[in-house]
């Protein structure tokens, strides 16, 4: 650019402006703002220009640089970018305003960017000094230093959640007791981090800064004009605990103890959570806290003119009125500057309107060097109100992904940046109904479920994992709203699917329900009794073999009818006794040869006739035979057939002994045998698929088949009491016989009851059946397995 007309420039003045626009574009009539330690700088620049068309594109965000004049003729510089620019004209009746521009500009570092750019990130498995690092390459800034004494530890899990880049890196840096500062240059400044007293540098160009109520030009010599000194009481001891999931029982309390006590009592901080997992990471936090209030102890606040103190470098006091603090080192924490050159620049002479028209006077705050400085912390940690819901991540291929504590990994739907596999968060503990040592309850969340992750004090770096929700992928295991009485736990087979094992439950008014499926085996053990109890009736169908052992007595009791169909073999074997009582008859049908031995005697007692019929009988003895009736017997032994009786008669064609026929042979007859009853079938459980069981009961009670469609079993009744009982005096009879007029045995019949319910039974050998204990009323009776056309009531 050029104006033209008269020179004016910034040359041997006490404040100098460099700017991309060109030299003495822009001239720097006043400068003021504060540097600090933990603290971004910040100055606003009054400038004028001839030029009324400044571009706000070239000078916004650029590099600029101030020059402060120092009483030793050198220059100290200011560097910064401007972030903010502004452009006013003819604001007053003088001259120079109608031909000047006034323009006004805020100068920041480059860190200050980071306060216009925020993010929802993690970061795993790195130090504090690592994330500055890595978030600084990210933004492409490389005027930094890490000057860091202590070593800091690698932190496993780190949330940036709704923060700028700027607060974030604070509230780190604040939290560890990391300080920064920032060194200046002509044409850059450097951002210095740093945890030790050593790394205060003397201000530049002045170690020592004396204090004199007056004194000259502050052209001549930079000083202390006032000085303010004060102490006050901090605590005396810091006291932090936390809590290490996975070694519960650690005493992870530490205190630390102030070295710089003032005032009387014992005055302690106690904290919770410290924010660390281990005692000797809470030994270096707790230090770190007590130091932070030690810093506060005495401070010291002053005016002045020293050109010189720049924020994060320190000084040695001399001539103050109290010599405990003369000749030490102070650091200083935070300067103002305001420094102004009034007139408008011309020639290279000195500025118009004189040199009462410059000026430069600071105010500073200052600690003493040999307390370490750290920083407050003033960046509050980011809170999640309420809960939040993620995904369930994994590596490739993994269903179930998992560890030791039943953890697993999340995507939340804020990590942009998370690769939804086993590195998009740290291990989250999953809440459980039950979870004691070895026992408990455990379900754990699978890959791509939908779960609820809530965060312990709010903390973002403390998620855990409370529930599960279903969504437009994962629908619940049955259609909503058509089986809302529906209740289950129902799991999948991994990997892959296809199979499941379930407990679910059925609510819906008359067909309540307990449904148990189980994808392949059930193991049951019970270490002491299990006691079982059906109200009607239990069905059991089991596809192949069946095996039970019993190793002590076995007892069981049927109050009515026991039918078993054996399709192939019985084998029975008794090592001790067998005793059978049979209240009616015994019926014994035998299609092959029947085979019977008896290593001892064998004895038949019956009270009525017995009868044998055989195309032939042979009955052998070792030793004899004894045929005997009242006072009569035959013997046949090895010596003979001795017939003994009081009359003995030979009847055949060929011999008579004796005259007279004799008694007449007697005559029996052959019993009928009963036809055993095939058992009634058992029924199919319920198959899990609600829609196709309700197609299998349609059918069944179309047909009358299955569980549904037969004729439904009695119910169970408490027991009666007595007067009940007494009341049940009703009974029906049935005896059914041929169109002969004889007893038709081991017919099975059914009677109806009055109250709907059905008894089955089988008549005798006599054809006969009585069934006590009926309610009054009308019963009726049928023979299933007969036409009913073959046959009439009487």
């Amino acid at each position: 650019m050029s104006n033209g007309g008269a020179i004016f420039t910034q040359e041997n003045r006490l404040l100098a402006i460099n700017t991309p626009l060109g030299e003495d574009v822009l001239l720097l009539a006043r400068f003021q703002g504060s540097e600090g330690v933990s603290r971004l700088f910040h100055f606003e620049l009054e400038l004028f220009s001839e030029y009324h068309n400044v571009s706000f594109e070239k000078i916004i965000g650029e590099n600029v640089t101030v020059s402060l004049f120092l009483a030793d003729g050198s220059r100290r510089h200011f560097n910064g970018l401007i972030s903010r620019f502004s452009h006013e004209h003819g604001m007053d009746d003088q001259e120079s305003s109608l031909r000047f521009s006034r323009y006004h500009a805020t100068m920041v570092p480059w860190f200050w960017l980071l306060t216009r750019t925020a993010d929802s990130r993690i970061f795993q498995k790195l130090s504090v000094p690592d994330i500055v690092n890595k978030i600084f390459d990210e933004h492409g800034f490389a005027d930094y230093s890490l000057r860091l004494s202590s070593t800091y530890g690698v932190r496993d899990y780190t949330v940036q959640y709704r923060e700028t880049d700027f607060n974030f890196i604070s509230r780190l840096l604040e939290e560890e007791g990391i300080f920064y500062f920032f060194e200046q240059e002509e044409k850059k400044h450097t951002l210095v981090l740093a945890d030790s007293p050593m790394e205060h540098k003397s201000c530049p160009g002045q170690e020592t800064a004396r204090c004199r109520i007056s004194g000259g030009s502050f052209l001549e010599e930079d000083m202390v004009t006032t000085l303010k000194v004060a102490r006050e009481i901090r605590a005396g001891k810091y006291s932090i605990n936390d809590f290490n999931y996975e070694i519960p029982n650690a005493d992870l309390k530490v205190s630390v103890d102030s070295k710089h006590v003032l005032g009387p009592g014992d005055r302690e901080i106690y904290d919770y959570p410290g924010q660390y997992a281990k005692r000797q990471e809470g030994d270096h936090l707790a230090t770190i806290r007590m130091e932070e209030e030690e810093a506060r102890i005495t401070t010291l606040t002053g005016t002045g003119n020293c050109r010189s103190f720049a924020g994060g470098c320190r000084f040695r006091l001399q001539d103050y009125c109290r010599p405990d603090l003369n000749d030490k080192d102070y650091v200083l924490s935070s300067v103002t500057h305001d420094a102004r050159q009034e007139g408008v620049y011309t020639g290279s002479g000195g500025l118009t309107g004189g040199e009462a028209g410059v000026a430069y006077s600071n105010q500073f705050q200052c600690i003493p060097h040999e307390v370490p400085f750290r920083p407050v912390r003033s960046t509050p940690r980011p809170v999640v109100e309420g809960v939040q819901t993620a995904i369930v991540v994994g590596p490739a291929g993994e269903e179930i992904y998992t560890d030791k504590l039943g953890r697993v990994k999340v995507q939340f739907h804020w990590d942009r940046e998370g690769q939804r596999n086993e590195n998009s968060s740290c291990w989250l503990r999953v809440s459980q109904s039950m979870a004691g040592n070895s026992w408990g309850a455990v379900f754990l969340p699978r890959v791509g479920h939908e779960v609820i992750v809530e965060f312990i004090e709010g903390d973002p770096d403390r998620p855990i994992i409370t529930g599960q929700v279903y969504h437009g992928t994962n629908l619940p295991p049955y259609k909503l709203p058509d089986e809302k009485t529906k209740s289950t736990f129902k799991s999948n087979t991994s990997p892959d699917g296809g199979a499941f094992n379930e407990i679910r439950f059925e609510d819906k008014k008359g067909e309540e329900q307990l449904f148990i499926h189980a994808a392949k085996n059930q193991d049951i053990r019970v270490v002491q009794d299990c006691f079982e109890w059906v109200g009607a009736s239990r069905h059991l169908i089991i596809k192949t073999d069946q095996f039970v052992k019993v190793e002590n007595n076995r007892n069981v009791e049927v109050a009515a009818d026991h039918k078993e169909q054996i399709g192939k073999d019985l084998h029975v074997k008794v090592a001790g006794k067998e005793a059978r009582a049979v209240g009616g008859s015994l019926s014994l049908t035998v299609d092959g040869a029947v085979t019977e031995v008896f290593k001892a005697s064998h004895s038949e007692d019956t009270t009525g006739s017995y009868y044998l019929n055989a195309m032939g009988v042979v009955i052998e003895a070792m030793q004899g035979i004894t045929l005997k009736c009242g006072g009569s017997s035959v013997v046949i032994d090895q010596a003979g057939v001795t017939v003994s009786g009081i009359k003995v008669t030979l009847d055949g064609s060929m011999t008579m002994i004796n005259s007279g026929p004799g008694s007449s042979p007697a005559s029996g007859s052959a019993g009928s045998a009963i036809t055993p009853i095939a058992p009634d079938p058992a029924q199919e459980a319920d198959v899990a698929d609600p829609g196709a069981m309700a197609k299998i009961k349609e059918d069944q009670l179309a047909k009358q088949t299955g569980k549904y469609g037969a004729q439904p079993a009695r119910p169970y009744k408490p027991p009666r009491s007595q007067a009940e009982k007494e009341r049940k005096k009703s009974w029906v009879e049935i005896k059914l016989e041929d169109q002969a007029g004889l007893p038709v045995p081991g017919e099975r019949y059914q009677i109806k009851l009055p109250d709907g319910s059905v008894l089955d039974g089988t008549l005798d050998g006599n054809g006969f059946a009585r069934v006590n204990g009926i309610d009054p009323g009308t019963c009726e009776v049928t023979f299933p397995n007969l036409d009913r056309e073959s046959w009439e009531p009487r």
